[in-house]
């Protein structure tokens, strides 16, 4: 077995996780390593221990939402609920999100239209979130066809109420 150097240990990410550093690398520069050095630079520069030694982890530090007030996810609740029963009990994500965007233009703080790292906007990150507890309380249909959510009789129940 012939070595070029010291053994360095296998560390094995996901394709979420490659995908995320991938976006921040610039292509045939950064190597993943330089990436997560860039990343923990930026973590010891939030807690002053280091300056950003470049761009990179400059960006990486001001995406985080710091000091930014949110809307707390269950604020997303009773709007998710009325409006998904106005659409019928049922609709594709997209004519939901479309259908709360004024809806919840009053309530929204100033983080919650940043966007996160799945691309999403914030807030709707938190509506998607909040969708995930309705299911598992058995307010929404668990076995809704991807890319459509569901009231259930239950979450009809209760959206009638709101």
């Amino acid at each position: 077995m012939c070595e070029e150097g010291p053994m360095m240990p296998v560390i094995r990410i996901s394709d979420q996780t490659w995908a995320r550093l991938q976006k921040f690398a610039q292509p045939l520069v950064d190597t993943p390593e330089s990436v997560i050095n860039a990343a923990l630079d930026a973590l010891d520069a939030k807690d002053g221990n280091v300056r950003p030694k470049n761009l990179l982890a400059k960006l990486a530090e001001d995406k985080r939402t710091k000091n930014k007030e949110l809307t707390p996810q269950k604020e997303f609740r009773p709007i998710l609920l009325k409006t998904l029963f106005a659409l019928g009990g049922q609709a594709s994500v997209s004519k939901i999100k479309s259908a709360m965007q004024d809806r919840v233009k009053s309530i929204l703080k100033p983080g919650d239209n940043e966007i996160v790292s799945s691309g999403d906007i914030r807030w709707w990150n938190a509506v998607c979130w909040e969708r995930a507890d309705l299911v598992r309380e058995g307010l929404f249909r668990s076995d809704s066809a991807r890319g459509t959510w569901g009231l259930t009789e239950r979450g009809k129940a209760e959206a009638r109420k709101l």
